[in-house]
This record gives structure tokens, C-alpha cells and sequence, in this order.
């Protein structure tokens, strides 16, 4: 599109060099849909290096500021309850966000959380749910597709009693075909434990919380919410521990998603992640069929997703670069039987909120 600018070289490789003709106008635009979709404040951080390189603000220091103060609140509450589940709840791993806040970013409040993912042995998810319950917790209803609720690896989100605090509970780091491969077992037995104000906690080594990400984008069939995940990635890739790609390549070989994990190296090669980053026999781009949905994607992320994917966009990218055939065919089945018999995501025995 006229005038647009590409301003993922400089989120992913913020030491390379920038062209000189940097089109002002095309850049605060761009700067303003990624604030969309990863909040100014993360946006603020993504483009420190290039905002002191071109001599203006892409995101409003306002904004940022703003935006750091929400996530500090919602930060708060959720250290506050992780602490408590710490004290007196079962053994967790905690994942995703929250993790991610307080290990892959110079601060906590640069990274939103949404909700609070926590991994639990299957053996004890009743003594936390039963924990989280009588302090006050009950299960939100969502809005449910048709096929109702088919997710196998976590329920709905229970809610604090004052509403401040959304908690998901998993048996499974994520849903089929994630824990083929990469299963709560696994996942426990590899934690490593990091603090939060002298609390100790467990989070996934580098190798699963990158594998994670990439099924949650895949997930999200690459779309807008997927941008967050990929930026994950590129922070994971670019920490200090680092990243044992033989048991990347065993868990989504053995797992059975490929494709998705390809999509997403490549991906992030094409939008400007230091090839080094990534080993050399993960970099190679779809063909063919995949190769233009691919072309589709990269052109959509380069965007920031200004044009939203139309539906038959989607369904072909959750085909062609989504799922391997068995998962699909695995999914497909888990919505016709949800439409005889839909599950509302909710453990029997306990309360969801009125």
C-alpha cells in the first residue's frame, strides 16, 4: 500500500541499520495498529531503539504510560493470588503471559497479562479448584461457538470475587496436538524456578514456552492476536537461556504440528528476526498452495493487520498452515460431536458465576 512502512526489522533486529527515508506519517500510523494489538506500552518498548534513532515518538509517551498503569494494576492482583496458590494451593507451573511479564522484559508492567495460566497436575486439579473456589473464585460462562466448548486441555476461566483476577486452569500445557509431544509430565519435569519478591514460582524452560507459543499462534489461525506470540518468540530467541532446539524439533515432530512450527520460523525470518536466531534447516518457506496463503500472512503481519483476514482467508489458513490433516480431522470431529452434545468447559461439582 502506498506509503506503508515496515517496522518489524526494527521490533525484531533493533541493531540493524534503518533507511534514511523513513516516512514519518507511514510510521505513526503503522505504530499505531500494533499498539492494537500488543498495547502502547509494549508497543513503546518494541520501538524504544527506533524512536531514539529517528528523533520522534512512534507511541505517545502518554499512552505508554497509561497503558503501564493498567498493567501493573492487573499485575498486581495476579501476583497477589499467584503468592496465595504459592502458599496454600497444590504445586503449578505458571505459563504464558504472566510468566513472560516477569522473565522475557526489562519490567513487568511493559508486558500485559490477560489471564493467568497455571499448569497443574491432574492428580490435583480438584484441591486447586476446590482452593480457588473457596476463596472466592467461580467459573465465567464464555460465549460459546455452536460445537460448545471443546477444548481438552483447560476449562473456562474462573473469576475472583471482586472481578480483578482471571485464573485458567490446565492439565495440559495446550490442547491436541500439543501434549502429544509436550504434556504436563514433561512440562513439570523441566520447570525451572524463577522469584517474584522473594516468592518462588516454576515456569517452563525456554525450549516449551517457545514450543507453546507456537501452538497458541497456530491456535489463533496467525491472526491479529498470534502477533503477540510471535514477538514472545523473538524475545525467548533473543534472552539469555538458551533454547534447546533438539527438543524443539522432538516435541512438534512427535506432537504432529509441523506446519505450524515451520509457518512460524519462517515467518519471523521473513518479518526480520537475525537468521542466526533460528537453525538453518527451520527457515525454509512453504510452497506451492501454502506458499501464497503464506505470502498472504507475511503481507497481513507487515500490516499489522490493517485489513481484517475475510473468513475464507482464515479457513484456508487454518488448512494450509494451521494443522497437520490428523489435526484437523481431529478438531472437526471434537465440533460434530459438540453439536449433539455441546460442553460448556466447566468441571462437574463446581460453581460458575451467575
Amino acid at each position: 500500500m502506498a506509503g506503508a512502512v515496515d517496522l518489524w526489522p526494527a521490533i525484531l533486529d533493533p541493531d540493524r541499520s534503518m533507511s534514511d527515508a523513513f516516512d514519518a506519517a507511514a510510521a505513526t500510523a503503522a505504530a499505531a495498529r500494533l499498539e492494537l494489538l500488543v498495547t502502547p506500552a509494549l508497543a513503546k518498548h518494541l520501538l524504544a531503539t527506533a524512536e531514539r534513532r529517528l528523533g520522534f515518538d512512534l507511541v505517545s509517551p502518554e499512552a505508554a504510560r497509561q497503558s503501564r498503569l493498567i498493567n501493573r494494576l492487573n499485575g498486581e492482583h495476579q501476583r497477589r493470588w499467584m503468592a496465595r496458590i504459592a502458599a496454600d494451593g497444590p504445586p503449578v507451573v505458571a505459563m504464558k503471559g504472566f510468566v513472560f511479564a516477569h522473565t522475557l522484559y526489562p519490567d513487568p508492567d511493559i508486558r500485559t497479562i490477560g489471564d493467568l495460566d497455571v499448569l497443574v497436575h491432574a492428580a490435583d486439579r480438584d484441591r486447586l479448584l476446590d482452593f480457588l473456589q473457596n476463596s472466592g473464585f467461580a467459573f465465567e460462562r464464555l460465549p460459546s461457538s455452536a460445537w460448545g466448548f471443546i477444548s481438552d486441555a483447560s476449562y473456562q476461566p474462573m473469576i475472583s470475587a471482586d472481578g480483578n483476577c482471571n485464573i485458567d486452569v490446565h492439565v495440559q500445557p495446550d490442547c491436541y496436538p500439543a501434549y502429544r509431544s509436550l504434556d504436563a509430565e514433561r512440562l513439570f519435569s523441566a520447570a525451572r524456578p524463577f522469584e517474584i519478591d522473594g516468592v518462588r514460582y516454576l515456569a517452563p524452560d525456554p525450549a516449551h514456552a517457545l514450543v507453546l507459543c507456537l501452538t497458541n499462534a497456530a491456535k489463533d489461525k496467525f491472526g491479529p492476536y498470534s502477533v503477540r506470540k510471535l514477538i514472545d518468540i523473538s524475545a525467548i530467541l533473543s534472552g539469555g537461556d538458551a533454547v534447546d532446539w533438539t527438543e524443539v524439533r522432538d516435541l512438534f515432530s512427535a506432537g504432529g504440528f509441523e506446519a505450524p512450527a515451520w509457518v512460524a520460523f519462517s515467518l519471523l525470518i521473513r518479518l526480520g528476526c537475525p537468521p542466526g536466531a533460528i537453525p538453518e534447516d527451520l527457515r525454509g518457506a512453504p510452497t506451492g498452495l501454502r506458499g501464497r496463503a503464506f505470502e498472504k500472512l507475511v503481507a497481513d503481519y507487515r500490516s499489522f493487520f490493517e485489513t481484517e483476514p475475510r473468513p475464507l482467508t482464515i479457513l484456508m489458513r487454518e488448512l494450509l498452515l494451521c494443522t497437520e490433516p490428523a489435526t484437523a480431522f481431529h478438531n472437526a470431529a471434537l465440533r460434530l460431536c459438540g453439536l449433539f452434545r455441546p460442553r460448556d468447559g466447566i468441571p462437574q461439582g463446581y460453581r460458575a458465576r451467575p
